[in-house]
């Protein structure tokens, strides 16, 4: 058909807004899913085949860090900081135990929109921002709890136009996935011709372990156990109801994505998975990776990562590269053409050379400060470099002997006095079995002295010595807060 002059510029101008147009940002994010807790990053013991068939069509990292527990990992997403920096290393709510060897440095409970301003800095570009599910940067950690706070302009000062109304405590049989699901495809249905940044903040597979009961039925007839205690059990583990979540998860996060494609919105939206931490090691192994949640160590902080958006990221691709979670902020700002705020520094980096393979990434090191005690999950203050395969971890000034250890024993296992450095290379070694620091003396001073410039350039306190230190007692009087029971 041969197109009339003004029809002609029509579809010539239509073809130019549709090449300017933003993309869309689709973050779904899970709760204590672990590195290789999805079918495509390895897991044998359920499919996970909307979060495979996502990967297929995008690109999944192999070094994807968060930070080691929920509230580090969520601030570090939405200010782009390190928690060294902001002072939210610890997550809010939890209380340090009064008798322990240190004491850790007074930390930032309550990260400020000033702060926390991803989302007001993609609504500066044009952006429409939503979110449902959890929060717990600050006052609560669920996210329709705090939406009529402030005349329900609470979650606009943190630039946010839409916050979703599911609660957990509204949707036990699935902790709320369904209706988090529900709200962003109902926050997305309403974007008519405006780019949208939406947050999937889902709370599941968190403890306490619930799911569908058609699911974890299934998952028992296969001859998986069901669970004997809802915060999970090591020596059970995985149970069917562990696995249930994971497989409700994977198939709501599908009918998300079957909505993108009803809407015809599925080219033009960016859509990311990923998880807050390592994997809770009650649930499920985090193999062949160490430990879990909590840890230092790469079971606890390496956590899957798929991104997909088409035409731009080549389909069924793995990026080696690593990558933090303070990536994310200067990733979007990018994306959107965002003015990034003035006196922000970004600690992260944009991955979108990374995604369209057209270069590599320019720093060398990702850092973390965990200057707390998290008994729980058996860490003591720690902090730790990443530079190339090499990793540092430095325990400030006491750590657990890891003889034995098992979450299911307290106080978890013996506690070794002294500070201690511990060297990797994750190339040669991923579990970490092997202590390089005594055989790379070199290497082990070289990176100690990199941390703690990078420590003392972000203004990341060490903890320091407690004079009501007891040995007999030291774990006694500690607040486990919402991260270990919910």
């Amino acid at each position: 058909m041969r197109l009339t002059p003004l029809l002609a510029l029509f579809y010539a101008c239509a073809v130019a807004l549709a090449a300017d147009r933003k993309p869309n940002i689709l973050f779904i994010l899970a709760d204590d899913l672990g590195w290789s807790a999805l079918s495509c990053y390895g897991n044998h013991d359920v499919a996970t085949p909307n979060l495979d068939r996502l990967a297929n069509q995008g690109m999944r990292f192999t070094y994807a860090y968060a930070d080691a527990q929920c509230s580090p990992s969520r601030g570090a997403l939405l200010s782009g900081q390190y928690g060294g920096r902001t002072g939210l290393f610890k997550v809010i709510a939890e209380k340090e135990p009064p008798k322990a060897r240190l004491i850790p440095p007074e930390p930032n409970l309550a990260l400020g929109p000033e702060v926390a301003d991803l989302a007001r800095t993609l609504r500066g570009a044009g952006y429409a921002t939503g979110l449902s599910g959890k929060w717990h940067i600050a006052d609560n950690h669920v996210a329709a709890n705090l939406a009529r706070r402030e005349g329900g302009k609470y979650f606009d000062r943190y630039g946010f136009d839409f916050c979703g109304k599911a609660k957990e405590t509204d949707h036990a049989e699935d902790k709320a996935v369904t209706a988090i699901t529900d709200d962003i495809i109902g926050f997305i249905k309403e974007q008519k011709s405006t780019p949208w940044f939406a947050y999937v903040a889902h709370v599941t597979t968190h403890t306490k372990l619930t799911a569908p009961a058609a699911l974890v039925d299934k998952h028992a007839a296969r001859g998986y156990k069901r669970t004997t205690n809802p915060g999970a059990k090591y020596s059970e583990r995985p149970t069917a109801q562990y696995l249930a979540m994971l497989e409700h998860l994977d198939n709501e996060v599908g009918r998300l994505l079957a909505s993108l494609d009803e809407l015809g919105l599925s080219k033009d939206t960016v859509v990311l998975f990923t998880s807050d931490n390592g994997g809770l090691s009650r649930t499920a192994s985090n193999a062949p990776l160490r430990e879990g949640k909590g840890s230092p160590y790469e079971g606890g902080i390496r956590v899957p990562l798929i991104v997909r958006w088409p035409g731009n990221i080549k389909p069924a691709t793995t990026c080696d590269t690593a990558v933090h979670f303070v990536d994310f902020y200067p990733t979007f700002a990018a994306l959107s053409g965002a003015t990034l705020p003035a006196k922000h520094p970004l600690d992260g980096e944009s991955m979108l050379p990374l995604w369209s393979q057209s270069g590599q990434s320019k720093r060398h090191e990702l850092y973390w400060h965990m200057p707390t005690y998290t008994t729980n999950y058996g860490r003591t203050p720690c902090t730790v470099i990443r530079q190339d395969e090499w990793k540092l971890i430095h325990w400030f000034g006491d750590y657990l002997d890891p003889t034995g250890f098992t979450p299911d024993n307290r106080p978890y296992g013996k506690l070794v006095l002294g500070a201690r450095t511990e060297l990797y290379n994750l190339n040669d070694d991923p579990g970490e079995t092997h202590d390089l620091a005594l055989a790379r003396p070199q290497k082990t001073r070289n990176l100690m002295r990199r941390l703690e410039t990078w420590r003392k350039d972000v203004g990341a306190k060490a903890p320091v010595e407690n004079p009501a230190f007891d040995l007999k007692q030291w774990w006694l009087g500690a607040s486990e807060g919402s991260e270990a029971t919910k």
